[in-house]
């Protein structure tokens, strides 16, 4: 606040100033705690995304592998 002072502010106007920004700086501060728990919830949220991708990749592959085995079996048949 000295420093404003000293660079023409009145008393006044450097106090209101540096309110304003010690506000301005505090609201957007986070704890640790804060990044913490943001953290496990991503962590919980990109797990829950992988399990389901990871079903539907079985699901996918299992009907891929069901008609490779059946066009197979056609062709198998067909040329013999």
């Amino acid at each position: 606040m000295d420093s404003l002072v000293e660079g023409g502010f009145t008393e006044r106007q450097a106090k209101a100033l540096a309110t304003a920004l010690y506000h301005l700086i505090d609201s957007h501060l986070v704890t640790k705690d804060y990044l913490d728990a943001r953290l496990a919830e991503f962590r919980i949220d990109f797990k829950l995304e992988m399990a389901t991708m990871k079903s539907d990749l079985i699901q996918w592959m299992c009907g891929v592998v069901i008609v490779q085995t059946g066009m197979t079996a056609v062709l198998f048949k067909l040329l013999h």
